[in-house]
């Protein structure tokens, strides 16, 4: 039963996919967990093909990440994940992250909903009849859920950064990648912060979706522990994304 549930997928850092420490990029990282996803559920029958058929899309509405040291370039590693349990209109996705020798250097926790695109309101998933099936409660997940994220209305008086949404920033469906919106949170943060502070937990929300040419705000505001809170305003106000970032002071990384 356990096999049928969980899918385990196999990769390696291969080159340009790193960043300046040696390792693979957050945002390559986080593509593979999307893709991870979809190949998961797509050998399942609720992927995006049989989706598409009734007019349903799955959107992606949390990700959250923890990890020690991501994979250095040409390492192998692999990623096993699950459909974990069904909350109102949304389903959780875990995943573990392994190195070569099969020891969990890494989870992630995702939370989707499944949208109707001719309404643009949630689907009932009790409507995917054999879904139930492919659930795997797992309720000693290693790695904290979803937090609140808010920032004070004082905090969000200045945008410490002001940017735009480009061509480059857009997926298949025409606003803005939501890995895209991770890595510019991430842009928030300058290349000698990351040489002296590992970034150990990554949590964002999107909010609302974003398109082509629209101005972004950044704020951003420091809390204890080394945690970080960012939020992405549309030039109206709206939230459009929540993140926090959670750092451990850490010597550069060397390269590999």
């Amino acid at each position: 039963m356990e096999k049928r549930q969980i899918g385990t997928y196999k990769f390696k850092v291969e080159p340009f996919s790193e960043d300046f420490t040696g390792r693979i990029a957050w945002g390559n990282l986080g593509n593979i967990l999307l893709r991870c996803a979809q190949k998961h559920a797509s050998e399942r029958h609720f992927g995006f093909g049989p989706m598409s058929e009734e007019q349903w899309s799955w959107v992606f509405s949390r990700l959250i990440v923890e990890i020690e040291d991501r994979p250095l370039a040409d390492a192998d590693f692999s990623i096993s994940t699950w459909a974990s349990g069904v909350v109102r209109q949304f389903t959780t996705r875990l995943f573990t992250i392994q190195d070569a020798a099969g020891r969990e250097i890494g989870h992630a926790y995702s939370v989707w909903a499944l949208i109707d695109l001719r309404t643009r309101q949630p689907v009932d998933l009790a409507q995917l009849s054999h879904f139930q099936n492919v659930l795997l409660p797992t309720p000693d997940f290693p790695i904290k859920g979803p937090g609140r994220i808010r920032l004070k209305p004082e905090e969000t008086t200045q945008a410490v950064s002001i940017g735009h949404v480009s061509c480059c920033d857009l997926d298949a469906n025409g606003h803005a990648n939501s890995i895209r919106l991770l890595e510019k949170v991430l842009d928030l943060f300058s290349k000698e912060w990351y040489e002296h502070n590992k970034l150990r937990r990554v949590e964002i929300a999107y909010a609302k979706e974003t398109f082509y040419d629209q101005e972004l705000h950044f704020y951003k505001a420091k809390r204890e522990g080394g945690v970080y809170d960012v939020e992405i305003h549309h030039a109206d106000g709206t939230t459009a994304v929540k993140a926090q970032l959670t750092f451990a002071p850490g010597k550069p990384t060397a390269k590999p």
